[in-house]
């Protein structure tokens, strides 16, 4: 497929980005302005190594032919298969930007529409209730439309193409965390912002207190065993100590056994054999 459409004026009109135009021959393939800093930052041998990246790559490359062939399957199920089964086991959410054209959201929308999953097709409640197509507020601001419906979020962004999180990066993080802490699916009106901090702000202050707690045991922890530490070497310094005032009192007995023995011979008056004084 070409992914640039040259107009009348010869110009590539972007198939990612349809109000961004782009400069031939790459019409769009060429991905954000960023990418140059982001390409740089990954060829550097020490980012590499610690990503553990063969020896044999010097470089990052955003596109190759061979990882694109590697992914690609000739004979691959549809996604309308394969979405059904996988939102029986796992909550999914489907993000795209309205200016996307190469995977625009109008035949996404339409495929969710005729989908059949958990039991009802599309975004139906049940008793003829549809799920509404929301305001996706974020930090007040007004950030696109999302719906949900047993265990499927889907999100269009304003003001985006095919690279959401290059286009919106600060909206992209906003969704990613939220959907992670399990809070996007929760309220089915759209907000991101009020409903959020509340339930984040309650698993903020109970991570708060876990750590408080885990670090008061671990404090405690470390000073029990410090003082029993201390109060071991203390014990073996004094037994130390006492066996060698034991030792030293040992052979003080011993030599005064023997000064005993002399002095004992010395006052008695004791004669051996051959003493002129007998």
């Amino acid at each position: 497929m070409n992914n640039g459409i040259k107009n009348e004026y010869s110009s590539c009109i972007n198939v990612y980005h349809i109000r961004q135009n782009a400069s031939k021959p790459e019409c769009g393939m060429k991905g954000p302005s960023e990418i140059k800093y982001v390409s740089a930052y990954l060829s550097r041998m020490d980012v590499m190594s610690s990503l553990h990246v063969n020896k044999k790559i010097r470089y990052w490359k955003d596109v190759t032919d061979p990882v694109y062939l590697a992914f690609q399957a000739a004979n691959s199920r549809p996604s309308i298969e394969i979405l059904p089964d996988l939102l029986r086991q796992m909550p999914i959410l489907i993000y795209i930007g309205e200016y996307d054209f190469i995977c625009n959201h109008f035949g996404t929308e339409n495929m969710l529409n005729i989908m059949q999953w958990n039991g009802r097709v599309g975004f139906d409640l049940g008793s003829g209730l549809i799920s509404p197509s929301n305001p996706w507020i974020v930090e007040n601001e007004s950030a696109g439309r999302i719906r949900y419906a047993r265990n499927l979020t889907y999100i269009l962004f304003y003001n985006a193409g095919h690279m959401v999180p290059s286009n919106q990066a600060r909206r992209s993080q906003a969704m990613l965390h939220q959907f992670i802490q399990l809070n996007l699916t929760y309220p089915n009106n759209g907000t991101l912002d009020a409903d959020y901090s509340k339930t984040n702000q309650k698993s903020y202050d109970s991570f708060k207190k876990m750590a408080l707690v885990l670090t008061t045991m671990v404090v405690i922890a470390f000073i029990s065993i410090g003082f029993t530490w201390f109060l071991l070497c203390k014990l073996r310094v004094h037994e130390i100590i006492l066996s060698c005032q034991r030792l030293s009192l040992f052979r003080s007995k011993e030599q005064s056994v023997v000064y005993q023995r002399f002095r004992s011979l010395d006052d008695d008056s004791v004669a051996f054999d051959g003493d002129p004084s007998t």
